[in-house]
């Protein structure tokens, strides 16, 4: 049996010598020799660029019956934050109907000379930067990249492609190779509220109640496919371990982010002018999100998942010491 992670930075594989960690690089760990995990997920992909950048043809290509396809998009989608990757990453909701439901709208794709108007409009606007024209030209160039002739754009509206719609791509092509997909939530920011919860909001996964964390889970509960909810597994994590010692989990934004484990990671997190971050995590972040991924595989009742229960490891596998 095989199980293929198409995903972002979250989850996909770091060095050894990084403290940054992906969920997808543990998970063989926990399971039997039998099982091959093939992690396709790479850092800054949204569920748009992924199938744009051939990466989802990677996996349509290999992929057999009897595999499990794993599928995890939310932080590169997620529209609310700044418009610089609009053109490439953001996949916008759309409008939710009365009961809060958000659309299905398929994507319409176009030429690679096309860049949408909502992002040439916001950068004529954004006065930090003055050549207009260079960084549209890096956007022809980046389009240009794209293996195919033609690409699915940013739409405001969702008019050319909702993440919905991305996301069942991914479904349908699973289950069009007799594959089983799993849909799992992406693990939350760790930014903090007064009274120590996690935070909704612009950039947090969309905020509006985490919009794209229910959008994921809408999509599965229409397409009666299985959702790990790794998303609330972190935020009951998070609030646990609390504002104050969350950086022994996430990785390092501003400073040295290689060494030995864990020895050279706690000298850096003790500098002052070390800046830990708030959306990627340390090799035992990671692997704590890992260690909660297996447990809501054994702890579900879809039956789709009973064969992959069955391929974990009887006795857990302690490889990332805590700090």
């Amino acid at each position: 049996m095989n199980i293929f992670l198409a995903g972002d930075s979250i989850v996909q594989n770091y060095t050894d010598e990084e403290f940054i960690a992906g969920w997808g690089q543990y998970l063989p760990y926990f399971l039997n020799p039998s099982v091959n995990v093939y992690n396709h997920a790479k850092g800054g992909r949204s569920s748009r660029l992924f199938i744009n950048e051939g990466r989802f043809d990677n996996i349509k290509e290999q992929i057999q019956a009897g595999d499990y396809l794993f599928i995890e998009f939310c932080h590169n989608d997620d529209s609310s934050k700044d418009y610089k990757n609009m053109f490439n990453r953001l996949v916008e909701l759309g409008s939710p109907d009365e009961s809060g439901i958000f659309p299905v709208i398929p994507g319409v794709k176009v030429s690679k000379d096309y860049i949408p108007p909502e992002y040439i409009d916001a950068l004529i606007h954004d006065d930090s930067i003055p050549d207009k024209e260079a960084v549209l030209n890096s956007v022809r160039s980046i389009n240009n990249a794209y293996p195919y002739d033609t690409y699915y754009p940013y739409s405001k509206d969702a008019s050319m492609g909702s993440y919905k719609w991305f996301i069942k791509q991914y479904i349908d092509m699973a289950r069009e190779h007799d594959a089983t997909p799993v849909l799992v939530t992406a693990p939350a920011r760790t930014f903090f509220s007064d009274d120590g919860r996690i935070m909704d909001g612009p950039g947090l996964h969309g905020g509006n109640n985490f919009s794209y964390i229910r959008a994921m889970k809408q999509i599965g509960e229409e397409t009666d496919t299985a959702v790990l909810d790794l998303f609330s597994y972190s935020v009951n994590l998070f609030e646990k371990i609390g504002h104050n010692d969350i950086h022994r989990y996430t990785s390092i934004k501003k400073g040295i982010n290689k060494g030995k484990w864990p020895d050279d990671f706690l000298k850096e997190l003790a500098r002052p002018e070390t800046v830990s971050e708030n959306t990627h995590f340390n090799k035992y972040g990671a692997w704590l999100l890992t260690k909660g991924l297996i447990d809501l595989i054994t702890s579900s009742r879809n039956p789709e998942l009973y064969r992959l229960n069955n391929s974990l490891k009887d006795t857990e596998y302690e490889v990332i010491p805590p700090i």
